[in-house]
């Protein structure tokens, strides 16, 4: 029977300062090789993942934005978008501002490393550092939101009991917390249109390959990687993601030591 294996990039198999695991590359190749469908699933931007992916990295898909696009890398097509919208957009927006967070709002796909963002009195750190990283892609509003069929909003939250405070405000969107990338720490609020998730985007890939869900395994290594890790049944964390998740699924090791090799060696019969 035909199988997939999807698998998250930043933290998962893409260390910060790293390049990619030999090792784990040589396991992509082989499951080509061996007829098996590979997924890339991540919460990056289609630009942001090409700053890292090569053109002839060895996967078939890649579902990006934690599920917002669905982009053939083999032909190169973008194949499924999902956006937010303007009016649920300026909903969640309203929100925010009760809370005095920081937030990004995302243009339409395949742009969507562009972004709005007002201008902060006491940035959240981590939001300056994200403004720094992403300037040529950010541009400043004051006031009300420019009509846009954006496809995300990303919050910048002090603590997790202001996240829970304001996802118990929100309805009528899909709320997905990550962890940040820039400093590891951060907790992130990303709010998408209710279709969207990690999960529905294999899924979609799955319906185009003719693969049962059954027979897909998924890595990953934090929390927007819930709802793949909750909707298969062969799932897995690398050994860096938070003890709640390793202990709630099988752990491989960390994304320093080939985790996918890892997987590969332990858990399949190639």
């Amino acid at each position: 029977m035909k199988q997939l294996v999807a698998s998250d990039l930043d933290g998962t198999i893409l260390a910060r300062d790293h390049d990619f695991n030999a090792k784990d590359l040589s396991v992509f190749k082989m499951l080509g090789e061996n007829g098996v469908v590979r997924v890339v699933a991540t919460g990056r931007t289609l630009q942001s993942a090409f700053r890292v992916l090569p053109d002839d990295f060895p996967i078939d898909y890649l579902v990006f934005s934690s599920g917002a696009g669905i982009y053939c890398w083999k032909t190169k097509k973008l194949l499924k978008t999902c956006h937010l919208g303007y009016k649920k957009t300026k909903d969640v927006v309203e929100v925010f501002k009760q809370f005095h967070v920081e937030y990004t709002l995302h243009h339409p796909i395949p742009e969507n490393h562009l972004f709005f963002h007002p201008e902060g009195n006491d940035p959240h750190p981590d939001f300056e550092r994200y403004l720094e990283f992403n300037h040529p892609h950010a541009e400043v509003i004051n006031g009300s939101v420019p009509e846009l069929d954006y496809t995300q909003t990303l919050a910048f939250i002090p603590d997790i009991d202001t996240y829970k405070a304001i996802e118990k405000q929100l309805s009528g969107v899909k709320v997905v917390r990550a962890t940040s990338p820039i400093d590891g720490v951060s907790i992130w609020m990303e709010c998408f249109n209710t279709e969207v998730s990690k999960a529905n985007g294999i899924l979609e890939v799955c319906r185009l390959e003719g693969v049962d869900a059954i027979n897909v395994s998924a890595i990953g290594n934090d929390y927007n990687d819930l709802d793949m890790l909750t909707t298969f049944k062969r799932t897995f964390v690398v050994g860096n993601a938070p003890d709640d998740l390793k202990r709630r699924f099988t752990i491989l090791k960390d994304v320093y030591q080939a985790p996918l090799m890892d997987w590969k060696e332990r858990f399949t019969s190639f």
